[in-house]
Protein backbone atom coordinates (compact mmCIF):
# COMPACT_ATOMS: atom_id res chain seq x y z
CA UNK A 1 0.00 0.00 0.00
CA UNK A 2 1.10 3.58 -0.44
CA UNK A 3 2.83 5.31 2.09
CA UNK A 4 -0.03 7.89 4.01
CA UNK A 5 -2.61 5.56 2.57
CA UNK A 6 -5.50 6.27 4.93
CA UNK A 7 -8.86 6.59 4.98
CA UNK A 8 -8.39 10.43 5.07
CA UNK A 9 -6.61 10.56 1.91
CA UNK A 10 -8.80 8.02 -0.13
CA UNK A 11 -11.32 8.99 -2.90
CA UNK A 12 -13.85 6.63 -1.44
CA UNK A 13 -14.38 8.43 2.42
CA UNK A 14 -16.76 10.97 3.22
CA UNK A 15 -16.00 13.31 5.99
CA UNK A 16 -17.81 16.25 5.69
CA UNK A 17 -21.01 16.23 7.81
CA UNK A 18 -24.12 16.76 5.99
CA UNK A 19 -22.69 13.56 3.45
CA UNK A 20 -22.49 12.06 7.26
CA UNK A 21 -25.77 12.60 8.05
CA UNK A 22 -27.36 11.42 4.25
CA UNK A 23 -25.47 8.17 4.77
CA UNK A 24 -26.68 7.33 8.29
CA UNK A 25 -30.66 8.32 8.34
CA UNK A 26 -31.32 8.92 11.23
CA UNK A 27 -28.13 10.28 13.33
CA UNK A 28 -29.60 13.82 13.58
CA UNK A 29 -32.03 12.21 16.02
CA UNK A 30 -29.72 11.50 18.63
CA UNK A 31 -27.17 13.87 17.53
CA UNK A 32 -24.95 15.70 14.54
CA UNK A 33 -22.35 14.64 12.49
CA UNK A 34 -21.27 18.07 13.36
CA UNK A 35 -19.91 17.15 17.28
CA UNK A 36 -16.46 17.01 18.46
CA UNK A 37 -16.86 13.25 19.53
CA UNK A 38 -16.87 12.41 15.74
CA UNK A 39 -13.75 13.77 15.32
CA UNK A 40 -12.62 13.42 11.51
CA UNK A 41 -14.45 9.84 11.32
CA UNK A 42 -16.21 9.68 7.91
CA UNK A 43 -18.24 7.04 5.79
CA UNK A 44 -16.40 4.68 3.28
CA UNK A 45 -18.68 4.38 -0.02
CA UNK A 46 -16.95 1.69 -1.38
CA UNK A 47 -17.42 -0.62 1.50
CA UNK A 48 -20.27 1.24 2.90
CA UNK A 49 -18.71 1.92 6.80
CA UNK A 50 -18.53 4.24 9.35
CA UNK A 51 -14.93 4.59 9.78
CA UNK A 52 -11.75 6.18 11.49
CA UNK A 53 -9.91 8.52 9.13
CA UNK A 54 -7.11 6.90 9.91
CA UNK A 55 -7.89 3.25 8.93
CA UNK A 56 -6.79 1.81 5.71
CA UNK A 57 -7.82 -1.41 3.07
CA UNK A 58 -6.27 -2.46 0.30
CA UNK A 59 -9.12 -0.57 -1.86
CA UNK A 60 -7.80 2.72 -1.16
CA UNK A 61 -7.38 5.29 -4.23
CA UNK A 62 -6.14 8.67 -4.13
CA UNK A 63 -8.45 11.57 -3.91
CA UNK A 64 -8.60 13.69 -7.64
Amino acid sequence: MTAGATCATCRHFEDRPAEIERGLPGLAVLSSAHGAGRASDGLCVRHDRYLRSSAACEGWAART
